[in-house]
Order: C-alpha cells, then structure tokens, then sequence
C-alpha cells in the first residue's frame, strides 16, 4: 500500500530555471500550492532552483524523501529511478512520456522500470502522466495550471488532459478536492491500488482507458462501492463490438458488454460522456442519496413539467403520491390555477415565495424520496431569490436537483445555486439522468450483496471430469474449436441441464425406428457436426416432421446438405419437436479480464436484431439468476402476461446455473451458447447447445 497522507518531503528530478521546461512549472507548482515540507530540486548543472540549494542526484540528500517526481527524457529515467529506490524513496512518480505509448521500444524502456523497484520499497505512479494534486496536504507535484480548494473527492485518469481540464471545471463550480492523481501508463500502480486507499470521499470519479485487473476492480467494488459511489468513463466501445465472435451470446456478451456488465454488478456507476461524468461528480458531492425512486417535480412552467414526467419514467423512476394533508397544504398556499398534484405547476407568475411554499410541502411529504425543481424565466421571475430559496431546502435532507431553462436570464441563478451546493442544469434531461443514477446507486447500496458467490468447483465436477476431459482432448487432436452437438448435449446432461430424448441416426430406417420407439411425431431432423455453429443458415434444420414419410424425404434434404457443403464429421440427429413454450437463450462467454460472462434473454433466430437480454459476471447466487430474469422484456411472459399461466422458471435457474458451473469447472470452454431453451408449462428444454473451446 502507499500513504498519500504523510508527504513531508518532494524531490524533483529534473528541476529547472528555464521556465519552459516541465521540471520548472512543477516545482513552481508545489511551491506556489503553499506545501509546508522540505523540497529538494534534483538538477545535473544548476547550484540553485527557485531560491533553494540543488542537488545533482537523490543520493546527496541526508534526510529521508517521501516523494520523488521525475521529469526528464526517458532514457535517462531508469538511472535515476535506480537512485530512487536505492534512497528508500517509497513513491515516484514519472512525468516523463516516451514509453510503451511510443511503440515497442518504449515498452522495452518501461519494463524495465517496473524491472528495476522489483523487491524495492518504492512504487511508481506513470510513465507518461500528469502528476498528482493531494489538496489537504497542499501537494501539487504535476504541471496543472491549478490550486483546487479542499473537497472530499478523488478523480482517477489515465488522461492527463482530461484532467486539467476536470481540475478548470472544479474552480468553475465551486468544487474542490482530495486528490486528482494521474495514473498514465500505470506501468504499477493502478486504479485498483488507488480504489482500495482512498476511503472517507464523498465521490470518485474514473476515466479508465483500460482496465488493469476486472476481477480485482470488482472485488474492491463489492467490498468499498456501498460506501461511496465511483463514477467510472471507460471508452472503446466501437473497438470491443468489431471483436464480437461468431456464437450469439459472444455478439452480445463480448467486449464493452462484459465492462459494463462488471461495473454495474460491482456498484460502479458507469457514465458514457465527459459532460456526464462532470454533472455527476457535482451531484454525488453535494446531495444525499435518494432512498427510493420516488420524485416530485415543483416547476412554473408545464411543458417542461410534461416533458420531465415522461424522463422520469423512462429511466425506469416514478411521480411521488401527494397524500390528501400534503395536498392541502398545496391548496392552502398555492393559488387556484395552480395545479396541486405532482408535478405541482405553481404557475408563470409565480415569485419565490410560491416556490418555497411548494418545496415545503412536498419535501414534508414522506412519499417524496427527491425534488426536482424546474424553472423558466417569466418578466416577473425571481430568479436569483429562488435559487437561493432552494438552498435553504437542504434542511429536509432529501436530494435537490435544479434545471433552470434557459441561458442569460438564468446565468446568475445557476451560479448562487452551485454556492448553495444545490445541483444546477439547463436541460432537464440531464437532471434527470443526474438523478436516476442515484437512485441507482442508492438501491445498488440496499440490495449489496456482502461478498461473492463461492467459486469452488460445482458438485457435478467429479462425476464428469473424466468424460468431459477426454472429449477435450479428442477435439484438439482433431483440432476442433468446438464440441459436437451430440457431445455438448450429453455434456449438458451430465450438468444436470434438461435437454429433450434424440439419437444420432445413420439411415432414415434407424431414424424411424428411433421415432417410434422414443421420439414420436412431430419431431425434428438436423445435421450435427463440431464445425457447423449455425445449422439454420444452410437449411441444416428441419422441424415440424409428421409422418413417415416426411422423415425419409427430410433425410435424404440433409444428406444432400451435409455432402454440398463437405462438413466435416457431420451426422443426422433426431430429436423431438417441441412446439409449446417461450423462446429463451441462455449463454455464457469468457472475457479475459472479467472472467465468465452469463447471458439470459430472448431466444431464436431473431435473438440479436430483438436484443433483450440481460448478462452478469459469475459467479452469481440463485437470486441473482431471478433477477437476470426479472429484467428482460419477456419477464412479463414469463410471470403470466393478460391472464395467462406464468411458466415454470426452474428449468431456466438451473440452466444458468449450470452453464456457470461448467465455464467454471473446465477453463477451456471459451463460450456456451443455448439457443433456444424453450420453456414451456410443463418444463424447460434446451434443443439446440454449443460449447466452444
């Protein structure tokens, strides 16, 4: 661990008297920022550096450092990072750029600086970064043009531009805060490291351009996000779809998905732009959390009252009930045209005093989890005393979030509400995505599951490792990417997922026989070989078979498929034909930094244009499987939609849960795909599976 609180001394590598220079503007920096310990400028030439005696190297220097900053040309880095930790200097960090960013040759350069504090005491923040600012030990060992007051909030970035310009957008808002710390390159520490050291902040915010160790950043989620929230902007989502593969949960699964996925699962709150990230911060920092979804809208205007409704419910919160003593508060103090039921509309021409008569009321009421105050700039609006009406309505310890429409006019209103600590947009679409992001995370801190589900290997492992195991080995002497279909399903058998009666038939005579004995009619014919992922693409599927001699005639269609196409090792399987039930896909693909990812949703051929589906990173509880399920669209089918029986989701639990368990058991399945499982009343079938490896 490192201790960002007890910095007493800086050196700098690299100080300078020529203003243009890097090592100049940062010890400037920690000079000018007010830091009360010793500073040591580290310069091969110069005897003296803003007034303080220079050193040629780290090593002259008696008393301990606490923190090295380095800003010189990279091939000089690794020379004096050697002095560092020779100095028991415990953090460095390297300004310098012109490492793994650069190409193979900087990366060469970069590993050996994690080569060189190898068994050391000293750890490195960078290559390639800005610096850090620590605000209540006044550090500002970076070369950003800023001195931010204290805050207790923490922003992590690999970008150091969007940095300088996060710290110019603080001064603007009357933000301040703990630390902003540069990470670059994080050739060593990451924001898993950091994560773990920064406790006691009202929020932290992220620009993650990779993501070091998923596993871990979820670990430290689950254990520290119910007691803060982080906000995390992680780019590349145009990247991650091109490398989708070619099994349906890998095109929905993959990529940006399972990130998302991750974060979400862990209590990160994941935001898509800089202008979202920005706008959260404020409100995470200054608001308490909402305790439900419950919102009322006071406003003066009702277009955009109309208009906010419809956000509200969009984004999946509700319109707070008015109770009748509330109600009649409203009557009481608002006038007649007014409309007293949420969103209370206290009308065009009201002056500030309706607007807190209002905010009262509603705030009194316990229903109301959150206000939202909406206001547009009438000839006779009090503009400036409103807003900071609004701030004294902190005092209900409930959230307050403000849209003041428009832009001149309410300029000056926006700004007194940032000195009240009172979140302020112009539209209110972004307050209403501001808000439903806490009440989000507010109920992410409800549900918080303490710990993650027990990994260890499932109770179906022992039983079937040997069969399993030696299909492996059998498929890579063949080198196959996947089982086949036949495999696959005495597989999922072995794993106790429910798959319909079938055979593998080498004639249409054995075929007939197999049906009247097992099958019955209707049933259905298919070509089964490891290579082939899509069978119906190529006609290689025929259903509904009624009789004898639609057997026969199916038969001799798919022998003729199987020899057009030379696929390999391809044989006709025959299998019921299951026409009652809803069409239901259950995945799961491995990501190579999150681990296994699980996918339920809408089956069928039209899995990936209908795209509802939902996924989670295993391992998952039982629960957790119900609510997988709760949160797709066919939920509704499922449960019993316009009077119909709900059907069984047994067979849908012990399928998820099953396909965890083998992605678990053996590391080289790469992705289970089950398309469909149809469920039906009377139980769940999976009739068409593909393990690939």
């Amino acid at each position: 661990m490192i201790n960002l609180s007890t910095i007493q001394s800086i050196a700098v590598i690299g100080a300078s008297n020529e203003r243009k220079k890097l090592g100049y503007s940062i010890l400037k920096n920690i000079l000018d920022y007010g830091f009360s310990g010793k500073v040591y400028p580290i310069n091969l030439k110069e005897e003296a550096i803003a007034n303080l005696r220079s050193y040629k190297s780290v090593m002259e220097i008696s008393e301990r450092i606490d923190l090295a900053v380095i800003a010189i040309p990279a091939p000089f880095v690794k020379e004096v990072l050697q002095e560092c930790v020779k100095k028991t200097i415990p953090l460095v960090i390297i300004i310098s750029a012109g490492f793994k960013e650069t190409g193979d040759e900087g990366k060469k350069l970069e590993i050996e600086l994690l080569q060189t504090i190898t068994h050391s005491q000293t750890r490195i923040i960078g290559p390639n970064c800005l610096g850090m600012i620590l605000a209540q030990s006044h550090v500002n060992a970076s070369f950003a043009a800023n001195f931010p007051s204290y805050d207790p909030i923490s922003f992590i970035s690999q970008s150091g531009a969007l940095g300088t310009a996060f710290l110019d957008w603080i001064d603007e808002n009357d933000l301040g805060i703990d630390s902003f710390i540069s990470i670059g390159n994080k050739s060593d520490i990451d924001e898993n490291i950091l994560l773990e050291q920064l406790d006691n902040q009202k929020v932290i915010a992220c620009y993650l351009e990779d993501i070091k160790d998923g596993k871990k950043l979820m670990e430290i989620g689950y254990i520290k996000n119910q007691k803060r929230p982080v906000l995390v902007l992680k780019p590349g989502k145009s990247e991650a779809a091109a490398k989708a593969i070619s099994s349906h949960t890998g095109s929905l699964a993959g990529g940006h998905v399972a990130i998302s996925t991750a974060l979400k699962q862990s209590g990160y709150i994941e935001v898509n732009t800089i202008g979202e990230l920005f706008n959260k911060i404020k409100a995470f920092a200054w608001q308490p959390i909402p305790k439900s979804n419950k919102i009322a809208i006071v406003t003066n205007a009702g277009g955009p009252a109309v208009i906010t409704t419809d956000l509200i419910i969009e984004k999946g919160m509700r319109l707070a009930d008015i109770d009748e003593k509330t109600h009649a508060l409203l009557q009481e103090k608002l006038p007649r045209t007014a409309n007293m039921h949420n969103p209370i509309d206290v009308i065009g021409d009201a002056l500030s005093d309706r607007y807190v008569a209002a905010m009262e009321a509603v705030l009194q009421e316990d229903e109301v989890s959150a206000l939202l105050v909406l206001l547009t700039p009438q000839i006779m609006t009090e503009i400036e005393l409103t807003a900071k009406l609004i701030g004294t309505m902190t005092k209900y310890n409930k959230p307050i979030i403000a849209s003041f429409i428009g832009g001149t006019l309410v300029e000056k209103g926006m700004k007194l509400l940032a000195k009240e600590k009172i979140p302020a947009y112009h539209f209110p679409e972004t307050a209403v995505d501001v808000l439903s992001s806490m009440v989000w995370y507010g109920d992410y801190v409800k549900k918080h599951e303490t710990s993650l589900v027990a990994s260890s290997q499932s109770m179906y492992y022992a039983a079937s490792h040997g069969y399993i195991s030696e299909k492996y080995i059998e498929a890579q002497r063949h080198n196959l990417k996947a089982f086949s279909p036949n495999i696959s399903e005495q597989i999922a058998k072995r794993y106790n997922i429910p798959v319909p009666e079938s055979s593998i038939c080498a004639t249409s005579d054995e075929a007939l026989t197999h049906i009247s004995q097992t099958v019955h009619y209707p049933c259905a014919l298919k070509i089964s070989s490891p290579t082939l992922l899509h069978k119906s693409d190529i006609g290689g599927v025929i259903t509904d078979i009624q009789d004898d001699n639609g057997v026969r005639v199916a038969f001799d269609k798919l022998e003729g498929i199987i020899e057009h196409h030379s696929i390999f090792d391809a044989h006709i399987e025959v299998q019921p034909y299951i026409t009652d039930g809803l069409y239901t896909i259950i995945g799961a693909q491995r990501d190579a930094n999150f681990g296994v990812v699980l996918l339920f949703g809408q089956g069928g051929i039209y899995t990936e244009l209908m795209h509802d589906t939902t996924t989670r990173i295993a391992p998952i509880s039982k629960n957790m499987t119900l609510e997988m399920i709760d949160e797709t669209k066919i939920a509704s089918i499922l449960h019993g939609i316009r009077g119909q029986d709900p059907l069984p989701l047994d067979g849908i639990v012990q399928t998820l849960q099953a396909v965890q368990d083998l992605m678990l058991d053996y590391p080289f399945i790469s992705s289970i795909d089950i398309n469909p499982l149809i469920v039906g009343k009377s139980g769940s079938f999976a009739v068409d599976i593909k393990i690939l490896l």
